[in-house]
Parts: C-alpha cells; structure tokens; sequence
C-alpha cells in the first residue's frame, strides 16, 4: 500500500520538475483578490489583537481594584 503512495508521489514531484512553461498570464481581477485577502488579514488581526487587549486590560483592572 505504502509503496502505491510513494510511487505516485515520485510521479508527481518528477512530473513537476520537468514540466514546460505554461506561457500564462495573470489575470487583472487577481491583483485585487490579493489586496482584498491582504487587507481582510489585516484588519481580522487587529480585531483579534482589540478582543484580547480588553480582556487582558479587564484582568489588570480588576485585579488592582481587591
């Protein structure tokens, strides 16, 4: 069984060593998929970084506050 997967494996990698060009071009919609994927990272991190701050802003005051 293991050996069915590895050969298909080495098939793949080697396949993919001697491929030719493919001559492709980007697509214009791609560069804004891109920036639209960039940003929504972004603000979802700051979000998540926002959610824990107050959390941990909370911990400290309440803490101070006994």
């Amino acid at each position: 069984m293991f050996q069915k997967i590895f050969f298909l494996m080495g098939i793949i990698l080697f396949s993919g060593i001697i491929m030719n060009n493919a001559y492709a071009y980007i697509d214009p919609g791609t560069s804004s998929v891109l920036l639209q994927v960039i940003v929504g990272a972004l603000v979802g991190v700051g979000i998540t970084i926002k959610v824990y701050w107050e959390k941990i802003k909370f911990r400290i005051i309440s803490r101070t506050k006994k």
